[in-house]
């Protein structure tokens, strides 16, 4: 360890030259790790391109950007286009949370941003965004799917790499993957433990009106996020060419904290008197739970053509799982003046099956069919307790227990065909979804058994010109079905000013996305690529406030209108001299809003765009600077509007020891100019909140190869249900 803080010293204080002609080859004493060859003291440098198109997705490669090492997943999609993260880590892309995680083609542990906030980007080769799936893919997620691809080697003997990162704010994440490879079998092992913090300085102004009583409540402090996984996998796949065997195993605990210490001040005006009081809050959010998983494939080849059946098993269980919401009162004087404690306790089953057979026509024409089944299953019941003041102890709310029982029964049937006829490629497909939801719940009233066909169309077309120039049009009808927290009906608070409910009744929201995309590449270093996109939903599902009670407001899921966005995204990867390489991504999109009910909100048009700049500089053969700038532009919703913001990041890495270690220095808005500033609107209510980030955020990441240890050609016929991932 003195070894690599001397490096990094001598780094820091005095960069290192350019790198010499590195074009010679020597073929004696060969070395690979990752994308770059050792040969003696002469090196050959391939910069594996950030961003690859294909008919119906892109792939984004993580190796291609250095700031993201110590992070997650989130990191490294926070610079592709029309992606932006807000101050709570929550990623939305193209105005939406409403996207599918999967990690190598199977659920990832958790829904959206907290799925990727769980996987370590240093565990991460590729990720792939399909934003107008064919019907092979899954109906849910109006915008799409991101699978998540790890890493792997199939190098023979045991080989592996250990990756360790900390941060100035108390982030720490560790893991560690070691294969073994006999021949046609592979056993291979990893650990993760990851604990993500963040801090923020926290200021919101409310202001609500009940009745003839007016309150205002200014809120000032700071907040603390805390995400953790901790967990282990052991597995074991066969590959003999014709036959593909996988049987995985994973086990672990997830936890997800968000606290917050905030000085109140409260006014309340009504019924003709004035009062004013100062709080002191202390409040607690946790989810906490124990995950077991299994994972298991098998796949058959009847030639080399392609003809192909394969048959996938998935089964998650999550037990022990705590929901806690906890908000305390206290005035100036230190006495607890208000408080209560919410408890859901929660077991979850996740089962999914798949069956998919590929039979080609001819040399390039083939028809897929498939089956899948899926079942998800939770049970719990929620309580909660409220300080007596009288009593000055809390007490149970009987009234507001509830005991729940949810199913959701997906039964599928997809078919598609592709073919190619010189440069034109086609597809079409059609899925058909049958789904059961049963809702049984104690509350008079709320339960619910809903059984209904859907069917969702998909179209893509492709030209290929002669200059290697590509255009592919893509068309998909989605939806986004609500998730059990989304429709449980019973209260729970947020904090003492923030109520929230769920909605029983809450419809899936359905989408008409239609894409354009242009691209051209100029010789090996340069490339560009021009997406044009249209999207229109019905049924838009948006967190609506109310009033709910004089200074304290109510947040609930509803059907609050249509949307449609239309725009277009940019993407340039450039090599503009030896040592400087360039990406430059930007979007920009028109969003038209009508609101079903003015009481809920008012109709909305914006603006929104997005740029990123990435510049990548190689000092030397084994040290690199990446300096990034970001600009998100503003963005509305049913009830208000959030600010635009500017904020940029530098990293720089090092390779030692013979490229045998690699070390990464990171630091996040080095300018502190990052702003996260919203407005909401509505009937008897004005909320404004701004949010600051802890400054400075620093990370430090070490990752360890060791026997020749590198990342395996992925392929693309191994029983997935993604292409281009393993299963």
């Amino acid at each position: 360890m003195r070894k690599i803080a001397r490096s990094f010293a001598v780094l820091l204080c005095a960069l290192p030259s350019f790198a010499q002609n590195v074009t010679e080859l020597q073929i004696d004493s060969l070395s690979l790790t990752g994308m770059e060859l050792e040969l003696d003291q002469s090196v050959v440098v391939s910069e594996r391109k950030y961003m690859v198109y294909k008919l119906d997705k892109k792939t984004i490669s993580a190796a291609a950007d250095i700031f993201a090492a110590g992070g997650t997943a989130v990191d490294i999609l926070e610079s592709t286009p029309s992606v932006r993260v807000n101050a709570d880590g929550e990623l939305t892309f193209r105005g939406s949370a409403n996207f599918k995680v999967y990690v190598n083609g199977k659920p990832a542990i958790g829904e959206g941003s907290q799925a990727l906030e769980q996987i370590p980007a240093s565990a991460i080769e590729n990720i792939e965004i399909i934003t107008v799936p064919s019907a092979r893919y899954e109906s849910d997620g109006d915008v799409g799917i991101i699978n998540v691809i790890t890493k792997q080697d199939t190098a023979p003997g045991v080989n592996g790499a250990v990756n360790l990162s900390f941060s100035t704010l108390g982030s720490y994440n560790l893991d560690a993957l070691v294969n073994r490879n006999v021949k046609n079998h592979r056993w291979y092992a990893g650990v993760t433990a990851l604990d993500i913090r963040t801090r923020s300085a926290f200021h919101q102004e409310k202001m609500t009106t009940v009745d003839d009583a007016t309150a205002r409540s200014v809120s000032d402090g700071p907040r603390r996020g805390i995400r953790q996984r901790y967990s282990g996998k052991v597995g074991y796949a066969f590959n003999n060419g014709v036959d593909d065997f996988l049987l995985e195993l994973e086990g672990g605990y997830t936890n997800r904290v968000r606290t917050g210490d905030m000085d109140y001040r409260d006014e309340r005006l009504g019924y003709g008197t004035t009062a004013s009081t100062s709080y002191v809050s202390h409040d607690v959010y946790s989810l906490d739970e124990n995950i077991a998983i299994l994972n298991t494939a098998y796949a058959h080849k009847f030639n080399d053509r392609g003809h192909r059946i394969s048959a996938s098993y998935y089964a998650k269980y999550d037990w022990n799982a705590m929901e806690y919401y906890e908000s305390n009162m206290f005035g100036t004087g230190g006495g607890r003046v208000d408080g209560s404690l919410a408890y859901e306790s929660e077991h979850r089953w996740n089962r999914k099956g798949y069956l998919d057979y590929t039979l080609p026509y001819s040399e390039t024409g083939k028809f897929e069919a498939g089956y899948e089944y899926s079942r998800y299953i939770e049970d719990g019941d929620y309580s909660i307790e409220f300080w007596d003041r009288a009593a000055q102890q809390y007490r149970w709310r009987d009234d507001l227990y509830n005991i729940y029982y949810y199913c959701r029964t997906m039964n599928s049937l997809y078919a598609q065909w592709s073919d190619r006829f010189g440069p034109v490629s086609l597809q079409a497909g059609l899925r058909a979804d049958h789904r059961h939801d049963f809702l049984e719940i104690t509350m008079s009233g709320a339960s619910r058994d809903i059984r209904k066909w859907e069917l969702f169309p998909s179209a893509h077309a492709g030209y290929t010109f002669p200059d290697g120039s590509a255009v592919t049009l893509g068309y998909s009808y989605r939806t986004n079905r609500p998730n059990i927290w989304q429709l449980e009906p019973y209260i729970t608070y947020e904090d003492y000013y923030t109520a929230m409910v769920g909605n029983p009744d809450i419809l899936p929201e359905m989408t008409n996305a239609y894409e354009l995309n242009v691209r051209k590449s100029f010789g090996e270093a340069h490339s560009v690529s021009a997406t044009f996109f249209y999207r229109d939903r019905k049924d838009k599902m948006d967190r609506i406030r109310v009033a709910y009670l004089p200074g304290v407001t109510l947040d609930s899921l509803a059907n609050v209108g249509i949307d449609k966005s239309a725009g277009a995204e940019l993407s340039a990867q450039l090599r503009l001299t030896k040592h400087w390489s360039l990406i430059a991504n930007g979007s920009a999109y028109y969003y038209d809003f009508r609101i079903y009910n003015p009481r809920q909100g008012r109709d909305a048009t914006s603006f929104n765009y997005e740029a990123f700049l990435g510049n990548t500089f190689t000092l030397s053969p084994t040290t690199r600077l990446q300096l990034d700038a970001n600009l998100v532009g503003p963005a509305v919703s049913s009830q208000g509007r959030q600010d635009p913001y500017f904020y940029a990041n530098l990293s720089l890495r090092q390779q030692m020891f013979k490229r045998r270690i690699t070390a990464v220095l990171a630091f996040r808005d080095f300018l502190a100019t990052a702003r996260y500033d919203n407005r909401r609107e509505a009937d008897g209510l004005l909320s404004t909140t701004r949010i600051r980030p802890a400054y400075p955020s620093i990370t430090l990441t070490l990752s360890y190869a060791f026997n020749e240890y590198r990342q395996a050609d992925r392929r693309s016929d191994a029983g997935e249900l993604f292409e281009g991932s393993q299963f």
